[in-house]
């Protein structure tokens, strides 16, 4: 008997699983990767086109470059499956319903044809259920990095690291802030999309210095640098729908974190400060303060996120 066959429609072309694993797009790396691990019952494809032979088929981020195409391309290949009785399961990670976005009508096309869905946060599988009533899963991102133990501080190093969809809430937050940062210095992890929006837009005398996004440089960052800051804006509807990924890397991380207040986060919020809070002051002042806290969440939050036990559950839900 042979394995049942899931196709990830993503974009782009794949070699096979390590070159899912070291994608730019971090739905890809923490969600697609993830689900294939350890699998006893599937065998997995990625990229554009479905295989014949593909009994599962799972919608990824589409992405916006070549969409007409490209969503033309997706949109068959769904109907295929759908009216062939395989399975379409929908990863929704970003929330194109509630915006006017490029992506919002390739996602209400797909609607009628999806199986059930995926979500990374409870609050983005809220959304999804005011426009598809079936059922929705929430399986977050996993993290990336090892734990890193507690290490003392001296609060001179700021660190951020994240998509170059989020820079502009980096330099948002850095005007205003910028009286209160002036002293400590800045690493930036992004991809070149995001350092160039920011060495262009940034308009303070703050230090800072910009390196490529890996595993390996954000690891070797978060070694030297003091506090991780992961600011957002909590008006956004799609980062009102955000996963915990950030945060929640940056506690395996060690690191004490200041971070918005983002729905995702709120069941963490005795693990970071609220960056509207007075108390970011403290913090940037004497990261050590968090120390206990940020030993606590290692043991009881972080290993929520690992490899393992959210491979188990996408493979639960392939298995429906």
């Amino acid at each position: 008997m042979r394995k049942k066959h899931v196709h990830w429609l993503l974009p782009g072309n794949f070699r096979d699983i390590e070159s899912v694993k070291n994608h730019i797009l971090a739905s890809v790396r923490l969600r697609a990767y993830i689900s294939t691990l350890n699998s006893k019952m599937f065998t997995f494809s990625f990229g554009e086109n479905m295989p014949i032979n593909t009994d599962v088929l799972v919608i990824g981020k589409i992405g916006i470059f070549n969409l007409e195409k490209r969503g033309l391309n997706w949109i068959n290949q769904i109907k295929i499956t759908n009216f062939s009785r395989g399975k379409v399961i929908l990863d929704y990670t970003d929330n194109h319903l509630m915006m006017n976005s490029p992506l919002t009508n390739f996602y209400k096309a797909t609607l009628p044809y999806i199986t059930t869905a995926v979500t990374p946060s409870e609050k983005m599988g809220d959304f999804l259920s005011n426009f598809w009533k079936g059922q929705v899963t929430t399986i977050y991102d996993s993290i990336e990095v090892d734990i890193i133990p507690w290490r003392d501080r001296i609060g001179q190093k700021l660190l951020w690291f994240g998509h170059s969809s989020n820079i502009q809430y980096l330099l948002d937050f850095i005007n205003k802030n910028e009286s209160i940062i002036d002293n400590y210095s800045l690493n930036i992890i992004c991809n070149q999309d995001g350092i160039d929006y920011f060495n262009k837009h940034n308009k303070t005398n703050l230090n800072y210095k910009t390196l490529f996004w890996s595993k390996d440089i954000l690891v070797k960052e978060a070694n030297y640098c003091d506090v991780c800051i992961i600011p957002s804006n909590i008006e956004s509807i799609n980062k009102q729908g955000a996963g915990h990924n950030r945060l929640i890397t940056a506690l395996a991380l060690g690191m004490p974190t200041i971070a918005t207040l983002l729905p995702s986060y709120k069941m963490f919020k005795n693990y970071f400060v609220d960056i509207e809070s007075e108390e970011r002051l403290k913090i940037l002042d004497d990261p050590n303060i968090f120390k206990q806290k940020l030993i606590e969440s290692q043991k009881k939050v972080v290993p929520l996120f690992q490899n393992t036990v959210l491979n188990k559950k996408w493979q639960k839900i392939l298995s429906i």
